[in-house]
């Protein structure tokens, strides 16, 4: 069985996953099974991945099931002959055939790991590119620390030296900082750890074991949020996660949200909003919860038009709207996400 298996959703982002499929062909460790979840892209993605196991023949072994097969841990001939090739990389392809959303896309990939025994799962955004030793030293770390239960490591926006997180901190405020945010790579730590309480899901190596005790990432959300809701978890069950700052990974921060909204658009603050205060409400009493949506709006709204020159009526618009259905609904939904990105506020 695989030790560590990676997962990747893939969406309308052939370039960019064959980017990271080339990352991990080079890492410094030996045979790594990733599963790439295509979440019914409309490009040449599936071609394309495809085409790059093809030009690796030797060094890639690939396989494809449709989700339910996956989900069940996939054909136990297949996964047999799989674990027999001398490849580098076995890769998985599962073709969800819809748009399922990045946690929901993201827990198929989940649940093979765990039908087929790996200790670990490494969840990485397509956009991401691995330095050659990076999952061996996230690895070895929790190898080294088995009373932590997961590990990022140094997030860099790619092709530039500036850091764009190290994981971070829960506040009590129902935000996150980030660690070493913005910072030169040069003003980062290049070794060692340090305890965090934030992971994101751009790049972390969690035991398989805890999504047994805790759940899978939670599917309420169709976009986002899911990363910080399994932190809460992961900080309300007292269990451990550090940064490695030794394993670099370069983000191409955006890829994935700036396909389906662009920055200015208003939708695009609403469903991150949106998301926060429906989560919240199940962290802070009811009285407490509604007093921090108030006082969030107060800050949120004058620093969107500050920095992004939204206009009032606008943003009084989006005020309304995260009041209104923070309050009435449980989770945004993929229709939601759709309606509030590509046809306004004023369609919901």
């Amino acid at each position: 069985m695989p030790s560590i298996v990676a997962v990747i959703l893939n969406w309308n982002g052939a370039q960019d996953t064959v980017d990271c499929l080339e990352s991990l062909r080079r890492q410094l460790l030996g045979a790594l099974r990733v599963v790439v979840v295509d979440n019914g892209s409309q490009d040449d993605s599936l071609a394309r991945i495809d085409q790059w196991a093809s030009e690796h023949q030797g060094e890639v072994a690939f396989t494809s099931y449709d989700r339910a097969t996956a989900e069940a841990g996939g054909r136990e001939a297949v996964e047999l002959a799989l674990s027999k090739q001398d490849a580098k990389i076995q890769l998985v392809v599962v073709e969800a055939r819809e748009n399922l959303g990045f946690a929901a896309g993201s827990n198929v990939g989940v649940r093979y790991t765990t039908k087929v025994g790996a200790e670990f799962v490494l969840l990485l955004n397509n956009d991401t590119v691995l330095a050659p030793d990076s999952v061996a030293r996230l690895a070895g770390f929790l190898a080294e620390h088995p009373d932590y239960v997961a590990a990022t490591g140094q997030i860099r926006y790619f092709g530039r030296p500036v850091i764009w997180n190290c994981g971070g901190d829960l506040t009590w405020f129902g935000s996150r900082r980030y660690l070493f945010s913005e910072q030169p790579v040069d003003a980062t730590p290049q070794d060692g750890w340090r305890r965090i309480t934030f992971i994101t899901g751009c790049a972390a190596l969690i035991r398989t074991s805890v999504f047994a005790r805790l759940g899978l990432l939670t599917e309420r959300f169709f976009f986002g949020e899911e990363d910080y809701e399994f932190s809460l978890r992961l900080k309300r069950a007292q269990l451990q996660v550090a940064c490695c700052f030794g394993a670099v990974i370069q983000h191409k921060v955006g890829s994935s949200i700036d396909r389906a909204a662009p920055p200015a658009t208003l939708g695009r603050y609403y469903i991150y909003y949106l998301n926060r205060f429906i989560d919240m409400k199940d962290y802070y009493p009811g009285p407490i919860w509604w007093f921090w949506r108030l006082l969030s709006l107060s800050l949120v709204l004058p620093r969107l038009k500050l920095s992004r020159g939204l206009s009032w009526s606008g943003l009084a618009l989006l005020g309304h709207r995260l009041i209104r259905d923070s309050t009435r609904l449980q989770g945004v939904s993929k229709e939601r996400f759709e309606t509030a990105t590509r046809s306004g506020l004023d369609s919901l």
